[in-house]
């Protein structure tokens, strides 16, 4: 398969955007009581293409592989079992780092921090938080690497069972079903969380793995230029946000994690970076977006750092949305991604092993 560049260019704006998710000064995660502002929904919002986009380019990469993979079990071994590892190591990482920011907070006695702890691990430990929804912990946006696991397993059962577009149905049900555990909840309320494999990451992996399947032709019957897939990238978002301010903002019901239009948008997306696998190639946003994983699972802790930090200076001057937007993404985002890159290097000094002399064989892991 011909690489295309525009995958990892386009994966480090996805990353950026999803630490703009997280920094919105208007959500619970790290300031109480803000007041959502016409920037924080606009930028949120607009910013829901990310984690698809991750979710369609995994199904993609994934089925070009296993159509061609002369053991696709094998490698459907080996892949699950990489993200697993990955999975599992900052599990525990945030397991224990939110273990320690409740001891060691600057409230409450000794006694109270202690039965914190208790509840954050009563609430963390559970068969279906590991095995499943992976967001219990601080760690919360761990919830993609188990979705991704589960999805990837079922798009490799249907392929073998050659009922790929029967998944396509089926994840699309599932997908709307899961719109009512979101912001359309004010219709037909569901009483458990849609942000997780089956309802949301099944129908993007899919979505991908239909792209890796049938893009030329689908390109071909198109026949558009790539500014066209573009634009309408940016129109189906502008629809994304007055949907978002429909449901949220006038009908008053919860905010969500994706919509109807999120189809649309993220099709068109990838349909842009398909007619443009050039775009972006040799340049330093694709060499940055080739860790967007790591920096996805680092930049968790040091945001939590961050504004742990902010708040003991003047929480009212960070807590402005202008100010969180320009000038914290960008810090978390780049100390994310200087981390990341420190602990491949150290995994890598590491795992190598020195000469004794000069027949001593270099072993690689």
């Amino acid at each position: 398969m011909e690489r295309n560049y525009s995958i990892d260019f386009i994966k480090f704006f996805a990353t950026v955007f999803v630490v703009c998710i997280h920094v919105n000064p208007s959500h619970d995660d790290f300031f109480l009581g803000n007041q959502e502002n016409v920037l924080d929904v606009i930028v949120d919002t607009f910013a829901r293409f990310a984690v698809p986009f991750f979710f369609i380019v995994s199904g993609y990469l994934f089925m070009n592989k296993i159509q061609k993979h002369p053991k696709p079990s094998a490698y459907l071994k080996k892949y699950t079992w990489n993200i697993s590892k990955l999975y599992a190591c900052w599990f525990i990482f945030y397991l224990l780092f939110g273990v320690v920011l409740r001891l060691f907070q600057n409230h409450g006695t000794l006694a109270e921090r202690k039965d914190a702890v208790a509840d954050y691990l009563t609430s963390s430990i559970t068969f279906k938080d590991i095995f499943y929804y992976g967001s219990d912990t601080s760690g919360f946006q761990l919830w993609y690497l188990i979705a991704l696991i589960w999805a990837v397993v079922i798009v490799f059962l249907f392929q073998r069972w050659k009922k790929t577009g029967l998944l396509m149905l089926i994840s699309t049900v599932l997908y709307v079903t899961g719109l009512f555990g979101q912001s359309y909840s004010l219709f037909f309320p569901l009483s458990f969380q849609t942000r997780d494999a089956l309802f949301f990451g099944l129908f993007y992996t899919v979505l991908g793995a239909m792209f890796a399947l049938y893009g030329k032709q689908i390109l071909s019957v198109l026949n558009a230029r790539p500014m066209i897939y573009l634009a309408s990238f940016f129109v189906f978002s502008a629809l994304e946000i007055a949907e978002r301010y429909w449901l949220v903002n006038i009908q008053h019901s919860k905010p969500g994690d994706y919509f109807i239009s999120t189809i649309f948008l993220s099709a068109s997306l990838f349909l842009f970076v398909l007619s443009s696998p050039s775009l972006g190639k040799n340049s330093f946003f694709s060499k940055v977006g080739k860790n967007s994983v790591g920096i996805y699972v680092v930049h968790i802790c040091i945001l939590n750092e961050t504004y742990r930090l902010l708040r003991s200076i003047d929480s009212s001057f960070f807590t402005n949305s202008i100010v969180a937007y320009v000038l914290i993404v960008p810090a978390v985002f780049w100390c994310s991604y200087y981390l990341y890159r420190g602990i491949q290097w150290t995994k890598g000094k590491l795992h190598a092993k020195p000469h004794k002399h000069s027949f001593t064989k270099l072993q690689h892991k």
